[in-house]
């Protein structure tokens, strides 16, 4: 009887956890928010199978982006151990970044957003693979950041890479984090997934003399450049006249 008790308790308790999502107010003015609720609510479940605390907390929430994670107590207002961004397009979702600074959390709450692209045809054995490979690689040289080479652009399947950052912000905690690039709508077939071809080596740290900037990280390959390939108008020219 004790037996039964403590198990009927232990399923409401994991339910409770798995319906943390489903309590959120998530926003649904657009399709891709409308999509990221549906996706969390998914990747959700598959947090509960795993024995992990659902997605309590929404931080930001924005037609472009959100923010949000898992918390010690539901709602909180920053996020702390792990904390999820989602990139949004109006009618989809454009990027989904992991970030987690409990090493051993990592494989469970990543493999839940992997097997959420395609439940039906991406196992907990194979979402799992990645993400438990980075894992034990970062725990065998926790002083040693990695990142896979990032590939930004959305394509005919789901591009997933990782990196791991020691002491990135020189307060003694690591973080290991997974992006999720999103297929082009409509253009994947829930088959192969693209993960990223690893390399090794700590974030670029600035040296310059200028105290604002002295410990500031550069470790995106420099993609935060954007190019604008939109002539701008001569000064003499019809465009220019009609105030464009």
């Amino acid at each position: 009887m004790v037996r039964r008790r403590t198990a009927a308790l232990l399923a409401a308790l994991i339910l409770a956890a798995g319906s943390a999502a489903g309590e959120i107010a998530w926003p649904e003015e657009t399709g891709g928010q409308r999509m990221l609720k549906q996706y969390v609510m998914q990747a959700d479940a598959f947090l509960t199978e795993q024995g992990e605390a659902g997605i309590n907390s929404l931080f930001e929430a924005y037609p472009g982006f959100e923010v949000f994670g898992i918390t010690d107590l539901p709602g909180a207002e920053t996020p702390e151990k792990v904390e999820i961004t989602a990139k949004l397009f109006r009618d989809t979702i454009n990027s989904l970044e992991v970030r987690v600074s409990d090493l051993p959390r990592f494989p469970r709450i990543a493999a839940s957003f992997i097997q959420a692209l395609s439940p039906e045809t991406i196992t907990r054995e194979q979402a799992l693979a990645a993400p438990t490979e980075r894992m034990r690689k970062a725990a065998a040289a926790p002083e040693t950041s990695f990142e896979d080479q990032p590939e930004n652009l959305n394509g005919e399947s789901p591009y997933i890479y990782y990196a791991y950052h020691a002491n990135q912000y020189h307060d003694g905690v690591n973080w290991i984090q997974m992006t999720i690039i999103f297929p082009m709508e409509g253009a994947w077939d829930g088959g192969s997934v693209t993960t990223g071809t690893q390399t090794t080596r700590a974030p670029d740290t600035w040296s310059g003399a200028d105290p604002e900037y002295e410990g500031s990280h550069i470790d995106d390959d420099y993609s935060h450049y954007e190019f604008f390939m939109t002539p701008t108008p001569e000064p003499d020219s019809a465009a220019a006249e009609e105030g464009f």
